[in-house]
């Protein structure tokens, strides 16, 4: 990609947005321009409807073991009710759990 500014090719680098650590590609430029092409918006506005989804919770300790919290709306979404199993696996991002 080309700068619109002094039209020197730009360079793809790694940010992140420091208010809420969101990572994300654009191209930058040595005159100082910035720009991000659709592809790349179109993964930070991913990322950012995934966090705008997201809910807070709560850790606790259960005997040898912590516990969270999964909020009334999102248990009711996947019809967790005490008692049901799920798995546990681990990604990139941190952990993710399943119910079956």
């Amino acid at each position: 990609m080309k700068c619109p500014h002094c039209k020197k090719a730009m360079r793809q680098v790694t940010s992140v947005m420091k208010e809420d650590g969101v990572e994300f590609a654009m191209h930058k430029c040595d005159c100082g321009e910035e720009l991000l092409d659709m592809r790349q918006l179109k993964l930070l506005a991913e990322k950012y409807r995934k966090l705008r989804k997201a809910k807070d919770v709560t850790f606790a300790k259960w005997g040898n073991s912590i516990a969270v919290r999964i909020p009334k709306d999102v248990a009711e979404e996947f019809r967790i009710t005490s008692g049901t199993s799920g798995i546990l696996t681990k990604d990139k991002q941190g952990i993710r759990i399943i119910p079956t």
